[in-house]
């Protein structure tokens, strides 16, 4: 069961809801100002500090309690049959810190190049989570289509179901009440339900701060597709950034966040693997790569935009140690000067026009 109703489209009231409804649920995270040596106020909204660690909580917890609050007969589906969903790792977390909580069956299907220390994770919030390891290709086409034939639960897409992306939105609403003067704000790009969300919520509000997404270069199909104006595959190497990086972009979500983006920012495995040692040793915020891909973009970016009060979104903290030792032994330093060096020229980044 995929179809209901959609609900209020994201807006500033819409969001405030839902951010009532799980406020009791999950943290406020804070927005701290980095120490790292800088030409601006570097904020970072710290999702890597929520109740499972990635903001993907949020998304779940407002998905379940929103369907249960104002849609009773997708409810009673859910109550009678689970709920199944399609993640990578930090998604299949949250929902299943969710479906414990309200005593769900639930079914996750995840590719079988999941990190151990997710799927213990998963686990860890619902020991009765029914783990379904698929290849690369039946976990794309379950992705792409939000839909696993013959499981009769209700499929929770963590990237296109509208009480989800309404609770993400929340980290948006949460930084403007925090500083109301940023003026620019990095996230990291998967699915892009993140990107979406923000720049929603920002341009409803009538807000001008630019949203920016950010790819790790070893899988940037976003900066790919916005250079082709069309969803396009591109060659896809592993690393350890794992909560971001693929081969393909969402066709739904690229025709989503195409127009509402300021740009599209591509960073290397290796310029992370600096931006996550510094946060550790600099600001003692220990995170995943994908959580620091969106602060290693600020640090190459932000000289060349003459941004004052940039914010990068901290996306989450699971991390397996032995990798997070590894890329502090391959880190080039351990704090950063953003008035220092000259950042990496422009052309690395897609310009898009202010949506």
């Amino acid at each position: 069961m995929t179809d209901f109703p959609t609900p209020e489209a994201i807006s500033p009231a819409a969001v405030r809801r839902i951010h009532e409804l799980i406020g009791p649920h999950v943290r406020h995270t804070p927005l701290l100002r980095s120490k790292a040596p800088s030409s601006a106020d570097v904020y970072l909204k710290c999702e890597n500090f929520q109740v499972t660690d990635s903001f993907k909580v949020r998304g779940a917890l407002s998905a379940l309690h929103g369907h249960r609050r104002f849609q009773p007969e997708v409810w009673r589906h859910i109550q009678d049959h689970g709920v199944v969903t399609c993640s990578s790792g930090n998604f299949a977390q949250g929902l299943a810190y969710a479906t414990a909580e309200l005593g769900l069956d639930y079914t996750v299907v995840v590719p079988e190049s999941i990190p151990a220390t997710k799927r213990t994770q998963i686990y860890r919030y619902n020991p009765k989570s029914q783990i379904v390891e698929v290849p690369y290709p039946t976990w794309r086409q379950t992705m792409v289509s939000s839909r696993y034939p013959g499981h009769p639960g209700f499929f929770l897409s963590s990237e296109s179901n509208p009480y989800a992306s309404l609770g993400i939105a929340t980290i948006g609403l949460e930084i403007l009440e925090d500083q109301p003067y940023i003026d620019a704000i990095l996230v990291p790009y998967g699915g892009g339900n993140l990107a979406y969300s923000l720049a929603s919520l920002l341009r409803e509000a009538g807000s001008a701060v630019p949203v920016y997404a950010v790819e790790v270069s070893t899988g940037a199909p976003l900066t790919a597709s916005m250079r082709a104006g069309r969803p396009t595959d591109v060659p896809y190497e592993r690393s350890f950034v794992d909560g971001i990086g693929a081969s393909f972009v969402l066709p739904f979500q690229f025709h989503r966040v195409k127009d509402m983006l300021a740009g599209v920012f591509t960073v290397t495995p290796q310029e992370i693997a600096d931006a996550l040692s510094s946060l550790a040793f600099t600001d003692k915020i220990v995170c995943e790569g994908a959580g620091a891909a969106a602060y290693a973009a600020l640090r190459k970016y932000a000289p060349a935009h003459s941004w004052s009060r940039p914010c990068a979104v901290v996306s989450g903290g699971v991390i397996d140690p032995a990798v997070l030792l590894r890329t502090f032994t391959t880190s080039m330093e351990p704090g950063i000067t953003l008035a220092g060096p000259a950042a990496a020229p422009l052309e690395a980044a897609v310009a898009l026009p202010a949506g």
